[in-house]
């Protein structure tokens, strides 16, 4: 029976955990933190038939609830683009600490599965180029395969020898520095009209905000593009109590800072007795950083490759990439659309939305990280409504058909297993947004 060593019992790894168990192998899975401060204590937003296409139940109803729709509202707050349905229609809105203990028990009691809480994987141990292994409280502990759950800015894919061609870290503009705090509503205070508020560049800083309101307690998320400071997070605050009379002041839980992946998904993701799973990979919406229908499915991906073929081989691992770009390589694309977000000036984006040239099905794929698509007729409709300042429109077009570029990259990724061609490949999609 091969081994398998997963680094990080988040609910992604803990279902590869699962999936690798039932194709037959042996796994360990490694968390460096306690087994109740695992998850963030707060809800993300996912697809329930993530569980269908698993094979799974749909978790007890009390670890979540039927999310509402967003509205958007540009810099200065002039329009609220209330988007109903569109890509994320049916999602709901999962606690993840109930989510990871569901995985848990899914696990618990399998006799291939051995799952170490309080431990740290201190590093790989790498032979000829191909990983071997993992070093924990200085024992070397030997595995077929590694699979890398460790997040954003995982410590072990930092520590990757070049020769393995996977992108170490993230480049500036690709993570997003996120408070979350959940507040007590204001009493005596009328409940809103629009409950679930996404702020683009919020007081006209390169990121976004938000305000939810349900579940007795008011949702709230300062985001910034790599660095957040308590002077940043007050003045968000501030900005959005002006605007959202049901927040108080009376934080009931979390209020700390977390760091997520807002970009296009990792060129490369695996390497002799290595893959990457979840957000090391960078696996989620660039627009919105939810990646947990992603970090989930990619389990299933993983096992039926290796059910067909257990060789934990780069060549053979590659299957597993292609099942994942051929699934959501149209993230690509939104990734396009957010960095032209966050690099516009604020007055073109309040343009933009005062005259209905960004709508609801624009900000609806580009949530949903569906493709950004215009028919001919609807790119005449936006350019009378935008004819006084066609030099902005033309840009808007220019970002689609960028948008469009990209996700024709990302669809081009080899079919067949080669080096050459794989590194050729790489170099195109990644060298269009670093030379954005």
């Amino acid at each position: 029976m091969k081994k398998a060593i997963i680094v990080g019992g988040n609910q992604g790894g803990l279902n590869m955990a699962r999936c690798l168990a039932e194709a037959g192998f042996s796994v360990e899975v490694f968390e460096k933190k306690e087994r109740g401060d695992v998850a963030y204590d707060w809800t993300d937003e996912m697809d329930p038939k993530i569980f269908e296409e698993l094979g799974l139940p749909l978790p007890d109803e009390s670890g979540w609830f039927h999310k509402k729709d967003w509205t958007f509202v540009n810099p200065n707050e002039s329009i609220k683009l209330f988007v109903k349905g569109g890509a994320q229609a049916g999602d709901l809105s999962m606690y993840r600490r109930p989510l990871n203990e569901y995985f848990y028990n899914l696990i618990k009691d399998k006799e291939n599965v051995t799952v170490h809480y309080g431990k740290k994987v201190e590093r790989l141990v790498l032979a000829d180029d191909k990983v071997v292994g993992v070093t924990v409280d200085g024992v070397r502990i030997p595995s077929d395969l590694v699979v890398d759950c460790g997040g954003a800015h995982s410590e072990i894919r930092e520590s990757l020898p070049e020769s393995f061609g996977i992108p170490t870290r993230p480049n500036p503009g690709e993570t997003f520095v996120a408070y979350r705090g959940f507040f007590k509503p204001k009493e005596g205070v009328e409940e809103p009209k629009y409950t679930n508020k996404a702020y683009l560049q919020h007081i006209g800083e390169k990121g976004i905000s938000w305000c939810i309101y349900g579940e007795g307690m008011v949702d709230i998320l300062i985001g910034r593009i790599d660095k957040l400071t308590k002077e940043d997070i007050d003045r968000g605050l501030a900005a959005l109590k002006k605007d959202n009379p049901i927040l108080s002041d009376e934080l009931i839980k979390c209020g700390f800072c977390s760091i997520i992946p807002v970009r296009y998904p990792i060129s490369k993701m695996v390497a002799d007795g290595y893959v990457l799973c979840g957000d090391s990979a960078y696996m989620t919406i660039p627009l919105m950083g939810s990646g947990m229908f992603c970090s989930l499915l990619c389990g299933k991906m993983l096992a039926e490759v290796l059910q067909k073929d257990d060789d934990c081989g780069e060549k053979n691992l590659w299957n597993y990439q292609l099942k994942f770009y051929d699934r959501f390589g149209a993230y690509c694309g939104v990734d396009v659309l957010k960095r032209w977000l966050l690099s516009a000036e604020a007055k073109d984006i309040d343009f933009l939305f005062e005259k209905g040239i960004f709508d609801e099905k624009i900000m609806g794929n580009g949530v949903g990280g569906d493709p950004i698509k215009l028919s001919f007729g609807e790119i005449l409709k936006k350019a009378w409504q935008g004819k006084s300042r066609i030099g902005l429109l033309l840009k808007i077009v220019g970002m689609l058909g960028d948008s469009d570029k990209v996700n024709a990259i990302a669809k081009k990724i080899p079919q067949e297993y080669d080096r050459e061609k794989i590194a050729a490949w790489q170099k195109e999609l990644d060298g269009f947004f670093n030379n954005d």
